[in-house]
């Protein structure tokens, strides 16, 4: 009834002839607006911790389904990233840590990879990224099958200007230099839309990738900050666990006085909680935006972040590099995922416990857009589309892997191994078991269980890295391979 009543509006001239494009839209290929943000751990939203306010990613939340045992596969960007957009492991794709344009040991890390971006191209979708790319380097070169591809310029600020929340920001638009002075996240919210509308009766796939709440703890909107610093000095009074006073003996580096610990880590936690309002308002701009363009019906809303993130807890700062050797602490690789999409695929409210991975995305985008791989492909991803039905698989996936560099790791909700391959004797390793379920369980690490549960374990991560590696781009053997940065975490 609703399109009879639209054509005949058209016909008389009641409303604009856009209200045509966007029917014939909504008859097409469903759209895509994924926003991930940066550093940003599960913990940090309001879903999981009230005294957070992110009432429009709650909206998504407890509209759509929730998924509650999501993780990265691996704890830092570059790598998080490219498996986002491959839909595979490190040790397949080749990118282990964060790349670095000024030190990085090549250039076309994915030369070789054909990425879920291409494909949606390839199937005639309109496709945009909008901030963070960092799945290679040179970011400002403009990658073809994006039709809006606008990320940062790091030639003439250096690395640090894209994680400027204000002020002035170099960005590079299709491969031409801009700046932007302002708050860096509504200028890529406000491209993002000015994209879908210019998407017309294509489908489209918008990538916004807002670099909050990554370091630095800055420069945030003073409204947003004030609010949180009564909050940051709870966390740092009441949660001892939080505290940096209990640093871990991992740590590369933590703050260490008792002036620091009640200033600068109360002021530390009020910024990044301001960066995750902050992100929250930007979905909240987008998703009006996709509603009152009547696009609500034919679009998913897909809201993550690219690993997790510790702010304190252990006494740490950062994800997997920020301990010596690198770590695969459960803060920093899980993650939010949130999805809202068509009540015929999406049936909402959910909230799944299935253990998931950001790569699952891939396949899950190639089922609900009816792609026809040009690859074949051969990650490790499950399409997440019979988890929006609400059906029950038998089998999902009955243990979560993930890695970085010559760490691996496989847990099943509680108990976790991790295991660091050395660099000689080939193929040796050490085991470290951890056991889950409680806050800090990772502080210390356990004997080995003597149960039939350890070996089957021991067998699956093996499996599993037989399975999802290849002899060029293998972590085991991560000291063969060129260097992502200066600062390599096994080095």
């Amino acid at each position: 009834m609703l399109k009879k009543i639209q054509c005949l509006a058209c016909f008389i001239g009641l409303v604009p002839m856009m209200s045509l494009a966007q029917e014939s839209f909504s008859e097409s290929s469903p759209n895509f607006l994924v926003i991930m943000t940066d550093d940003q751990g599960k913990w940090a939203l309001g879903q999981y911790d009230p005294r957070i306010r992110t009432p429009n990613i709650n909206y998504l939340a407890e509209n759509g389904v929730r998924f509650d045992e999501a993780i990265a596969p691996v704890p830092v960007c570059s790598p998080a990233r490219a498996s986002f957009f491959t839909g595979k492991t490190p040790s397949q794709h080749g990118v282990h840590d964060f790349l670095s344009t000024s030190d990085s040991g090549q250039h076309n890390w994915l030369e070789d990879e054909k990425l879920i971006s291409e494909e949606l191209s390839q199937k005639g979708y309109s496709v945009g990224l909008f901030g963070k790319w960092h799945a290679d380097t040179r970011e400002w070169i403009h990658r073809k099958e994006f039709d809006e591809f606008l990320t940062y310029d790091e030639r003439e600020p250096g690395w640090i200007n894209q994680y400027r929340h204000s002020g002035t920001v170099h960005f590079s638009r299709n491969g031409v230099p801009e700046k932007y002075t302002g708050i860096q996240a509504r200028f890529l919210t406000e491209n993002a839309i000015k994209f879908i509308d210019r998407a017309k009766t294509k489908p489209f796939a918008a990538f916004v990738m807002l670099t909050q709440p990554h370091f630095p703890f800055s420069a945030l909107p003073e409204r947003l900050v004030e609010s949180y610093r009564a909050i940051g000095s709870e966390i740092v009074r009441l949660e001892k666990e939080g505290s940096l006073k209990n640093r871990n003996d991992r740590a590369q580096d933590s703050l260490t006085s008792e002036e620091e610990l009640e200033l600068a880590h109360a002021e530390n936690i009020a910024q990044y909680l301001a960066a995750v309002t902050l992100i929250d308002e930007q979905v909240g701009q987008l998703f009006d935006a996709i509603e009152s363009r009547g696009l609500l019906g034919n679009t998913y809303i897909i809201f993550t972040s690219d690993h997790g993130h510790m702010t304190g807890q252990y006494g740490l700062y950062g994800k997997g590099n920020a301990t010596r050797p690198q770590n695969l602490y459960q803060e920093s690789i899980n993650i939010p995922l949130a999805i809202l999409g068509p009540e015929n695929i999406a049936k909402g409210p959910q909230i799944r416990k299935e253990f998931v991975n950001l790569y699952d995305l891939f396949p899950t985008f190639v089922e609900l857009s009816g792609i026809e791989l040009t690859t074949e492909y051969i990650g490790p991803g499950k399409s997440l589309v019979p988890l929006l039905k609400g059906q029950t698989p038998e089998k999902f996936r009955r243990y979560q892997y993930a890695e970085y560099g010559n760490a691996r790791m496989v847990h099943d909700g509680n108990l976790k191994l991790v295991r660091y391959y050395k660099e000689e004797p080939k193929n040796s390793f050490e085991d470290i078991w951890y056991q889950l379920g409680r806050k800090g369980s990772e502080r210390s690490p356990i004997a080995l269980p003597k149960n039939n549960s350890s070996g089957e374990m021991v067998d699956a991560l093996e499996d599993f890295f037989s399975k999802y590696e290849s002899q060029e781009h293998s972590g085991r053997k991560i000291w063969d391979q060129p260097r992502h940065n200066s600062m390599e975490a096994w080095r």
